[in-house]
C-alpha cells in the first residue's frame, strides 16, 4: 500500500469537475481523463496525459485522507480545500477563508481540512515553492493545541525530485477521451461570465484603452488622488473600472518609489477572488505589486487584533456569513417571546409572533428584528440596561429606511429580542460580525492605531459593491488609511443593489468625485429595456441608461408565468428550466433565483426531474461553481451578486405585498438584483401577488405575460 497521492493541480479540477473519487479508496476515479502512475512503493500519482511539464501539485498523506474519509464530509468537500490551497500557491502568499483559520509559519501552513461541522481535523501542509508542490501530511485535532513553530515535519520521501520529474516524464499512451483546453478547468466551461472572464474579456490593462467608455475613461483621466465614486448599474463596467484604476495607481512610477499600498476591499471572499482574478488578467497573467485583495471582516481581524485571542469568537466567517448566522440566533429568540403582550403591537408584528418558525409571517419578522438591531439599535450604540438611551428609542421619530417598527409597543418588543439576544451571546461566549466592526472602530480610533498606520495602514482604499457596506463597516475602511486626514477613497456602487446606499451617502467623510457609468454592456435589447425601467424607479436614479450595440433586429422581452391559485409554481419553475435544458447548448448558463424561500424545493425538484442542479446559500459558495459542469444554479436573490448567466428564471412566489416603505425597497431591490443577472433571457414566475414593478413593467409593454 503507498504512502502518498501525487496528483496535479489539473488532475484535481477534473476530479472535482465530476470524474469523482473511490469511496473504497478516497483515491481520484481512473475512468475518465485522469491516469494513474505507479511512481514507487511509497507514492502513486494522478495527473492527465496532456501534462508533459512539472506543474502545481500536492502529495497527500493516504493514511491521513482516510481518517478524513471516515468523517462526515465528503471527498468532494476534503478535495476542494486542497485545491484551493494548491491554487494559492500560484500567488504566495496564500490566503485562505476565514472559516479555515488559516496559519502560517515559514514554511507550514495549518488550516482546517473540511467543514467544522463535519470534522474539527486540521491539515498541517508543508509548501516547497522550488517543486510548486504542497505536502498534506499530518492531521491535528483543533482541540489539542499544537504549535506550528514546535512542529518538526518529517522528511520528504527519498528521491522525491527524481520521481517529481519521472511523474511529468512518463509517456501516457491512451484511449481515453481527454479533456479539451476550454473544459480542463470548470470555470472556462460552467461560468464563463461568473468570474474574472466575463469582466475581463480576455484583454489586458492596454487593450482595454480602445474598449472603454468615455465614462470609464473620464475615470482614469482622473488624478491619482483624486477620489471618486463610479456609480453605475449592473452591467454598466464598474468592476472593471474600479481594477483597471487600482492597477493604474499601482504602476505609477511615485507612487512605486514612495512603496504606497493600495487596498481593494470586499464584503466577501468569494468577491476578493473574483476581483483578484480581474487584476491578474488585467495583468496579463501576473499578479500585480502593492494591491492587497481582502474582505473586510480579515483585514480588521489583521489591523484591529483578533478577538480570538481573548476568547471570544466571532459569529460568521465574514460579513455575509455573519448575517445569516445572527439571523439564526434571532429566530431562537423570537420563538422564546411566548409570553410577549400582544396589545399595541402592529398586526404585522403579532402574525410573526404567533407563526411557526419557518413560515413567511415569523421570516418577515426575524429579518426586520436584525435590521433593527444592526442597524438602528447597534449603529447608534443603544444598550438595552442603559435607561435613557433605551426611552430616547422608543419615542424617537421613525425614518422611511428604517423596519416598520412603528408603534411604541413595537420597538418595546424589539428591545425585549434585543437583551435576550445579547444574553445568548453572553452565554455562548460570542460576539457578532456588527458587534465586532463596531469594537474594531473604537480601536482603530486609539492613538496606538494612529502609531501602527503609518506603517500598517494603506494610501488608496478602493471598495467594490459599496451597496452592501453598511455606514458602520465604511466608518472601518475609512479609518484604514495611513493619514488621519484621509486617503484617496475610490468605491463603485448600484444605489439600486443595497439598502445602505442613502445612508453611505449622507454618512460619507470623505468628499468624492461622482461618475455615472450609464452604458450597459451585457444585456440583449429587450432585457435592458425592463433592467432599465426597474433602474428609474429608484429614487437615487434620474439618469437615463444607454445600451451597447442596441441594434437589434428581434426584441425578445422578459416572459411573465402567472400561475393560477390551484397550481403549483414550483412545477412551472421546473418546466421552464426543462425546456431550456433540452433546447440550449452545453455551454449555455442557466440560474433560477428565488425571491422567497423556495431555493429548497426548486432543488428538490430539480433534482427528481434529472436536472443537475447546484444551491448556493452564501457569497463564498459562488466558489462551488469552479468544479461543476453543465448545471442548474439555484440561489436566493442576496447572494447573486456579481454574476452573470445567458438563461434566468425570476422564482418571485410565496410573497406578499408590502405594507412598510422599507419593505417596498426591500422588494425592488430583490426583483432588480435578480433580473439584472440575464443576459440573454429572463423568465419570471410568479403566483397570486407580483412584485408592483413587474406589473408595471407590463402594463408599459416591457414584458410579456403567458401560461403555460
Amino acid at each position: 500500500m503507498p504512502k502518498y497521492i501525487l496528483i496535479s493541480s489539473r488532475a484535481l479540477d477534473a476530479a472535482l469537475m465530476g470524474e469523482g473519487f473511490s469511496d473504497a479508496t478516497a483515491f481520484p476515479n481512473e475512468e475518465g481523463s485522469i491516469h494513474r502512475i505507479a511512481l514507487t512503493d511509497q507514492i502513486v500519482g494522478f495527473r492527465l496525459a496532456t501534462e508533459k511539464e512539472p506543474t502545481y501539485s500536492a502529495l497527500i498523506n493516504i493514511g491521513e485522507l482516510e481518517r478524513l474519509a471516515l468523517t462526515s464530509a465528503s471527498l468532494q468537500d476534503i478535495y476542494r480545500r486542497i485545491a484551493r490551497v494548491v491554487t494559492g500557491l500560484r500567488s504566495p502568499p496564500i490566503h485562505l477563508p476565514r472559516a479555515w483559520s488559516e496559519y502560517h509559519y515559514k514554511n507550514l501552513l495549518a488550516f482546517f481540512a473540511c467543514p467544522r461541522e463535519a470534522s474539527s481535523y486540521r491539515w498541517i501542509s508543508e509548501i516547497d515553492g522550488e517543486r510548486k508542490c504542497i505536502r498534506f501530511e499530518a492531521l491535528t485535532d483543533a482541540s489539542i493545541e499544537t504549535s506550528l513553530q514546535d512542529y518538526r515535519p518529517p522528511s520528504w520521501p527519498e528521491d522525491f525530485s527524481k520521481y517529481f520529474q519521472i511523474f511529468f516524464d512518463t509517456e501516457i499512451k491512451s484511449v481515453r477521451p481527454e479533456l479539451t483546453e476550454d473544459d480542463a478547468l470548470a470555470r472556462h466551461v460552467e461560468l464563463p461570465a461568473i468570474g474574472s472572464a466575463s469582466v475581463v474579456q480576455g484583454r489586458t490593462f492596454e487593450d482595454w484603452s480602445y474598449y472603454l467608455t468615455e465614462d470609464q475613461a473620464n475615470v482614469l483621466k482622473e488624478d491619482l488622488r483624486t477620489s471618486i465614486r463610479i456609480v453605475g448599474p449592473a452591467g454598466s463596467g464598474k468592476t472593471l473600472t474600479l481594477c483597471l484604476r487600482a492597477l493604474q495607481i499601482s504602476r505609477d512610477e511615485a507612487i512605486i518609489r514612495g512603496e504606497e499600498r493600495v487596498l481593494i476591499a470586499t464584503h466577501s471572499w468569494a468577491m476578493s477572488e473574483r476581483i483578484d482574478g480581474v487584476l491578474r488578467s488585467l495583468n496579463s497573467g501576473v499578479a500585480p505589486e502593492r494591491i492587497t485583495v481582502f474582505p473586510l471582516m480579515s483585514l480588521l481581524e489583521v489591523h484591529a487584533g483578533h478577538v480570538g485571542s481573548s476568547k471570544i469568537e466571532v459569529i460568521g466567517d465574514d460579513s455575509s456569513d455573519g448575517r445569516n448566522r445572527t439571523i439564526e440566533i434571532i429566530s431562537d429568540v423570537v420563538s422564546s417571546l411566548t409570553d410577549f403582550s400582544p396589545s399595541g403591537l402592529s398586526t404585522w408584528v403579532t402574525e410573526g409572533l404567533r407563526s411557526d418558525a419557518g413560515t413567511k409571517p415569523r421570516r418577515e419578522l426575524v429579518i426586520n428584528l436584525y435590521e433593527e438591531i444592526t442597524g438602528v439599535l447597534s449603529a447608534s450604540g443603544v444598550a438595552p440596561d442603559d435607561v435613557e438611551a433605551t426611552r430616547l428609542y422608543l419615542r424617537a421619530q421613525r425614518e422611511d429606511w428604517m423596519p416598520p417598527f412603528n408603534s411604541i409597543q413595537d420597538r418595546g418588543l424589539v428591545i425585549a429580542a434585543y437583551r435576550a439576544f445579547l444574553r445568548d451571546l453572553v452565554d455562548r461566549a460570542s460576539i457578532t460580525t456588527d458587534q465586532f466592526i463596531l469594537d474594531s472602530i473604537r480601536i482603530l480610533e486609539t492613538f496606538s492605531w494612529r502609531m501602527r498606520r503609518e506603517t500598517e495602514g494603506y494610501d488608496f482604499i478602493l471598495v467594490d459593491e459599496l451597496q452592501l457596506f453598511d455606514p458602520q463597516e465604511r466608518a472601518c475602511l475609512e479609518l484604514l488609511g495611513r493619514t488621519k486626514t484621509g486617503v484617496p477613497f475610490i468605491s463603485a456602487e448600484d444605489p439600486s443593489q443595497g439598502v445602505f446606499s442613502s445612508l453611505n451617502a449622507r454618512h460619507s467623510t470623505t468628499p468624492n468625485k461622482p461618475v455615472y457609468l450609464e452604458t450597459l454592456h451585457r444585456f440583449k435589447k429587450g432585457i435592458f429595456d425592463f433592467i432599465s425601467f426597474i433602474y428609474r424607479q429608484f429614487p437615487l436614479n434620474a439618469l437615463p441608461l444607454r445600451i451597447e450595440n442596441s441594434s437589434d433586429d428581434d426584441i425578445i422581452r422578459p416572459v411573465h408565468y402567472i400561475c393560477d391559485l390551484g397550481e403549483d409554481p414550483v412545477e412551472t419553475v421546473i418546466a421552464i428550466t426543462s425546456n431550456i435544458a433540452d433546447s440550449s447548448s452545453s455551454n449555455i448558463t442557466t440560474c433560477v433565483i428565488t425571491v422567497g424561500e423556495d431555493e429548497g424545493s426548486i432543488s428538490d425538484a430539480l433534482k427528481m426531474n434529472g436536472i443537475h442542479c447546484t444551491q448556493l446559500k452564501s457569497f463564498d459558495d459562488v466558489e462551488k461553481l469552479a468544479y461543476v459542469r453543465r448545471t442548474v444554479v439555484v440561489s436566493p436573490w442576496e447572494y447573486i451578486g456579481g454574476t452573470q448567466f445567458d438563461q434566468v428564471i425570476v422564482a418571485a412566489i410565496g410573497i406578499s405585498q408590502p405594507e412598510s416603505q422599507f419593505a417596498k425597497l426591500r422588494e425592488m431591490i430583490s426583483v432588480y438584483l435578480a433580473c439584472s443577472r440575464a443576459s440573454q433571457s429572463l423568465y419570471i414566475v410568479t403566483q397570486g401577488y407580483a412584485p408592483s414593478v413587474i406589473t408595471s413593467a407590463q402594463e408599459q409593454g416591457l414584458i410579456k405575460s403567458t401560461q403555460l
